[in-house]
C-alpha cells in the first residue's frame, strides 16, 4: 500500500482525515465533501438539530457549528501560509468553541446555508492559489503545514464528521453512496 503523500506536510493525527477522501485534487475534495455534506444535511430533520447521542456529546447543531469553526480557523491558516507569512500561528480549542456557541440563536437551517457560504469562500480561496502558494510551509499550533495539507484537512475533518452525524446522530449507513 503507498502511503499518502499528504502524510509528510501534516501531523500523524490528520493522516485519517485524508484517507477518507478519495481523490488527490484539492479542489475536487473540496467538492466532494461539500456534496456529501449536503447529502446527509438534507437527512437532519428539525426536530434532531439538538439531539445528541449520549451525555456530554455535542448536539446536531453542534457538530454542524465545530465543521465550520474548522474549516474557517484551516482556511484563514492556509490564507496566511498562501501570502508566505512566517509568524507562527496558535491553537485553538475546539471545545471551548463550542461551549462558547449560542446555538439557540441558530436555526439549523442557517447552520445549513452557512456550511454552504463559508464552503464556497473556501473553494474560490484554494482555488486561486498558485503551486508555489501552496506548497509554502507555515507553523500553527506548533506543527508545520501547507495549505495544501490545510485545504484536505478541511475536506477530510468535514467528512469525518459528516460520517458520525449519518451513521451515530442519524443510524443512516444505508443512506451511503458510493462515488
Amino acid at each position: 500500500m503507498t502511503r499518502n503523500p499528504l502524510y509528510r506536510d501534516a501531523p500523524i493525527y490528520c493522516h485519517p482525515y485524508f484517507d477518507l477522501i478519495p481523490t488527490d485534487q484539492l479542489m475536487d475534495a473540496l467538492e466532494y465533501s461539500a456534496r456529501e455534506t449536503n447529502r446527509v444535511f438534507g437527512f437532519i430533520e428539525p426536530e434532531n438539530e439538538n439531539y445528541a447521542y449520549t451525555l456530554n456529546k455535542w448536539t446536531t447543531k453542534e457538530v454542524i457549528r465545530h465543521i465550520i469553526d474548522c474549516e474557517r480557523v484551516y482556511a484563514y491558516r492556509a490564507l496566511r501560509f498562501s501570502r508566505f507569512d512566517v509568524s507562527s500561528l496558535c491553537g485553538f480549542d475546539e471545545n471551548e468553541y463550542v461551549n462558547n456557541f449560542n446555538g439557540t440563536n441558530y436555526g439549523l437551517n442557517d447552520l445549513k446555508n452557512e456550511y454552504k457560504c463559508v464552503r464556497e469562500s473556501s473553494i474560490l480561496l484554494f482555488k486561486n492559489m498558485t503551486d508555489k502558494m501552496l506548497d509554502f510551509k507555515g507553523v500553527a499550533n506548533q506543527v508545520e503545514f501547507t495549505p495544501k495539507t490545510l485545504g484536505f484537512m478541511i475536506a477530510g475533518h468535514n467528512l469525518h464528521h459528516i460520517n458520525i452525524l449519518e451513521t451515530i446522530y442519524l443510524g443512516k449507513n444505508e443512506f451511503k453512496q458510493n462515488d
